[in-house]
């Protein structure tokens, strides 16, 4: 193990790249922080899955994070980075292990932790697999919120059964009628769910007048 200074974090449940960081996200600047060495499959594993650690590694990193705060440092219970021989990511967890938070890092400071951290020996850490929770490549975190809008929109308006909405959006999507609302209804959700832009931004644009 060894310490990282002066990094900066943005603790999600996906790890979104900096440039997708918002203003309003709580990123943290971190003082100091314990830095692991792991193989390259343990690092996916941590940032693709919902998994929990032991209780042997929570022991290490515990109250070992300090950060920044309205200028006064403070303590995370359980935060550490873990880097490979290509990438450097930061997580926390909580007091029984569940993996709470994930961050990339800015480059430079990625690049560094790599080149500095070298020479550690990779550690084991053993975990346990809960479920999948992978970002999704194919768009952005600003896609995706446009996406889970449209999806819960379409959903309401379904529950409803606002039939008239529904066969508008459909009829101005693929310009065609159609009579069966819950046909309706299942195409759009399917064109957004295969990510068919054409017909997001069709949506996005009619669920603006819609709602007025």
């Amino acid at each position: 193990m060894k310490n990282t200074y002066d990094i900066l974090v943005n603790f999600k449940e996906l790890a979104y790249e900096f440039y997708e960081w918002n203003k309003n996200d709580d990123i943290k600047h971190v003082k100091s922080i314990p830095t692991f060495r792991i193989s390259s499959d343990c690092l996916i594993d941590f940032s693709d899955n919902n998994l929990v650690v032991n209780s042997d590694f929570l022991k290490k990193i515990k109250d070992k994070t300090e950060i920044f705060c309205k200028g006064i440092v403070r303590t995370l219970d359980y935060a550490c980075v873990l880097f490979c021989d290509y990438k450097a990511m930061a997580f926390s967890f909580d007091e029984n292990g569940n993996l709470i938070g994930k961050s990339n890092l800015l480059f430079d400071e990625a690049d560094d932790i790599i080149s500095s951290c070298f020479e550690l020996e990779e550690v084991k850490i053993d975990y346990k697999i809960i479920s999948s929770c992978k970002l999704d490549g194919i768009y952005t975190r600003k896609e995706g919120k446009v996406i889970e809008s449209l999806l819960k929109y379409l959903n309401k308006v379904y529950e409803n059964k606002k039939s008239f909405e529904i066969k508008y959006m459909y009829f101005e999507c693929f310009d065609k009628e159609i009579d069966d609302d819950k046909k309706a209804y299942t195409e759009l959700v399917d064109q957004i769910k295969n990510i068919n832009f054409d017909i997001i931004e069709k949506l996005k644009s009619l669920v603006k007048v819609l709602k007025r």
